[in-house]
């Protein structure tokens, strides 16, 4: 297998640029996530590592080999596309068996070892029943295990996977989750899997690549950036659902350094006070979990109009506007709600994260 590193590229289309001065080191048999909102550059990242695109400055190198100059056939990478791109024409088998007889590498596969791998990836995939079926007779879920055995065929350096579960249903995608990282464990290939679920990203990863507007904004275990965020953009990416970003001012009270937001006040916890006494008389941005936020019906000092609610799994989500800003919360506290209802609330600032209102920059860790 092999370690990515990728060192300084730049990337643009026309006028467009995509990266600059973009960096990144992928360790050998890991299993990475690109994450990040549409457009964020993910994919043309991938394709990049791939050598279905040049770059303009910088370089890649796969081990001690530079790579950025090779095509995508000399990197000997594996390429699962969110479409599958399989041959309709050819029946299960026919697809496994291309990439071993296509021209470039005619000859150097005898007629036992395709037979031999095409059965070894039919049953790590379990689609040995279906391949004599065409394409088109086949379920997503089971075309989609053609296309990853197609990649992995081969036994390529580097697997490249472009939103390869996306187009599954809710049920087959969680399921698929734990296969590929099965998979993972078993070929032991370098990985790069591209998403925008950060669910997804959270499950399987075992390191998380963020990225926005063709920035990397945080690389790392998806736990420790998860808890650790380096600015607020990261904080409200991440959760299920995601925290709350509160534009609060820092005021002093008689207790010591506490958070305002309009008329309500609430003290600062022990882990964040001595970051908090020389915010005094600034404006910060606080993320707070969705599990920090909850009901008060009698003494609350802070109140938000709800704008939707769901039940999910036994547990409530409503989404609240307190002071013309959004409050997501997730809790036990079962209740009858509809829209435009005023309800009560109570915040608990111990597992909150302080950042800079100007700069997005973390201030301050919370105890998540």
């Amino acid at each position: 297998m092999v370690q990515i590193k990728i060192s300084k590229i730049a990337k643009s289309f026309g006028t467009l640029e995509v990266f600059k001065d973009l960096n990144l080191e992928i360790k050998d048999k890991s299993y990475v996530c690109l994450l990040g909102p549409s457009g964020c550059g993910k994919s043309t990242l991938m394709r990049i590592i791939s050598g279905l695109e040049d770059i303009s400055a910088g370089s890649i190198h796969f081990d001690d080999t530079r790579v950025d100059a090779m095509n995508c056939a000399e990197r000997d990478v594996g390429l699962a596309f969110q479409n599958y791109a399989l041959y309709p024409h050819l029946t299960v088998e026919g697809n496994l068996r291309f990439p071993l007889r296509a021209p470039i590498r005619r000859g150097k596969y005898s007629e036992a070892e395709i037979r031999s791998r095409i059965d070894e990836i039919a049953h790590l995939l379990e689609i040995t029943p279906y391949l004599h079926r065409t394409i088109d007779q086949l379920s997503g879920g089971q075309q989609q295990r053609v296309s990853l055995g197609r990649a992995l065929i081969r036994r390529p350096k580097v697997l490249l996977l472009d939103e390869p579960i996306t187009h599954l249903d809710a049920r087959l995608r969680y399921s698929m989750r734990s296969e590929l990282k099965l998979i993972h464990e078993v070929m032991g290939t370098t990985t790069i899997h591209v998403t925008h679920d950060q669910q997804e990203a959270l499950a399987m990863a075992d390191q998380l690549v963020l990225m926005r507007n063709g920035m990397i904004e945080q690389a790392g275990p998806p736990m420790d950036i998860y808890n650790h965020p380096e600015n607020s953009f990261v904080a409200g990416f991440l959760g299920d659902p995601p925290r709350s970003l509160i534009n609060m001012s820092i005021i002093r009270s008689e207790d010591g350094p506490a958070a305002q937001l309009g008329d309500a006040t609430f003290p600062m916890p022990p882990g964040l006070i001595a970051s908090c006494t020389e915010l005094v008389g600034t404006k910060v941005l606080i993320a707070v979990p969705a599990k920090a936020i909850t009901f008060q019906d009698e003494g609350a000092t802070m109140t938000g109009v709800v704008k939707a609610h769901e039940m999910i799994e036994g547990a409530q989500r409503i989404v609240l506007d307190v002071n013309g800003q959004r409050f997501n919360t997730h809790n036990q506290q079962v209740r009858r709600v509809a829209n435009g209802d005023r309800v009560g609330l109570a915040l608990n600032l111990a597992p909150a994260h302080l950042f800079d209102a100007s700069t997005e920059q973390i201030l301050a860790h919370g105890d998540d």
